[in-house]
């Protein structure tokens, strides 16, 4: 029996197909066929024919060396024989040939050179470019200087006129320290501003002034409080706990929260009235809820557990 055949009666017995020795032994399905029909003269050379037959030969069960031996006479010869078993020819293709090998290396010798001959260029130019902008300096330092030597000029000549003029015109003098008592009564006249501004100042901090005009009745109370000097009109809503809560604007208008039950993951609640002159919140656990405005507590009663807050800004 013929190698090929051999094989082939194996690889039934096992119950594989071609594709499937070739996923297992990574070689391509023609090589495999060429094999079995004992057509080696398609496989890529003597060492790849007795590699991938002893990778066959070892994936559908048989004893690699013995099938070898015993089918020596129809493979290819080869003066030295390597025992490697055959893994990927894809390993061999990416090995340099002997050409590849040489024309690299004296490619690695032409590199270096043009590698050292472009970093002597370019030191030169550094040297260059630093020699030129450590010398602009020194250049341009007396053009930097002058206006500061004629700010000291005029000032001195300024300073001689002076004593020139009232030298020789006491009347001058006495204009001049009039007008600089007008500029020190202007001076002074500046500075006043900002001290009556600074007493304004605590009016403008002010703080909200929250009062409770009337106080609900019944089991579901309403309470109204007039609210005053609310900037921002912030209303904060911090939760203790789970609390049924209805936020509108005006009394009856549109929700500005989702009337849900909210709880104390959901807290606090940030509500922007400054848009609104009224605002009405309806909660349905009063006790697990604390109510500010800009920073200033709303009380209502604790005890009641449905509540009305009918809030009005002024």
């Amino acid at each position: 029996m013929e190698l090929g055949s051999r094989l082939r009666e194996a690889r039934n017995a096992k119950g594989m197909s071609l594709e499937e020795v070739q996923a297992s032994t990574k070689i391509q399905k023609r090589y495999l066929q060429a094999i079995e029909e004992n057509n080696f003269d398609t496989l890529p050379g003597k060492f790849y024919t007795r590699a991938f037959i002893r990778e066959y030969a070892s994936t559908v069960g048989l004893n690699p060396e013995e099938v070898m031996e015993e089918h020596k006479s129809e493979l290819p010869s080869m003066d030295d024989e390597t025992t490697i078993p055959y893994t990927r020819v894809q390993k061999s293709k990416q090995q340099p040939s002997p050409t590849k090998g040489s024309s690299s290396g004296k490619s690695s010798k032409v590199f270096p050179a043009i590698i050292t001959a472009a970093l002597v260029v370019v030191i030169v130019f550094v040297i260059y470019f630093f020699t030129q902008q450590l010398s602009t300096p020194s250049e341009t330092a007396p053009e930097d200087d002058q206006p500061q030597d004629e700010v000291v000029i005029s000032d001195d000549e300024g300073n001689g006129n002076e004593e020139e003029s009232q030298g020789e015109n006491a009347g001058e003098s006495g204009s001049g320290e009039t007008e600089g008592e007008g500029e020190t009564d202007s001076e002074n006249t500046e500075e006043n501003p900002p001290s009556e501004e600074s007493e304004k100042e605590p009016e403008e901090e002010q703080a909200a002034q929250v009062e409770l005009q009337q106080t609900g009745t019944g089991g579901f109370p309403e309470h109204t409080y007039q609210v005053t000097d609310a900037e921002e009109k912030q209303v904060t809503i911090e939760l203790t706990g789970e609390s049924y809560l209805e936020v509108t604007a005006p009394k009856n208008g549109e929700n500005l929260i989702d009337p849900i039950i909210y709880s104390q993951a959901d807290s606090p609640l940030t509500i922007d009235a400054s848009a609104h002159e009224q605002l009405f919140l309806k909660t349905g656990s009063a006790g697990a809820l604390n109510v500010s405005i800009d920073d200033q507590p709303v009380e209502f009663p604790a005890d009641m557990t449905t509540q009305k807050l009918l809030i009005n800004f002024n």
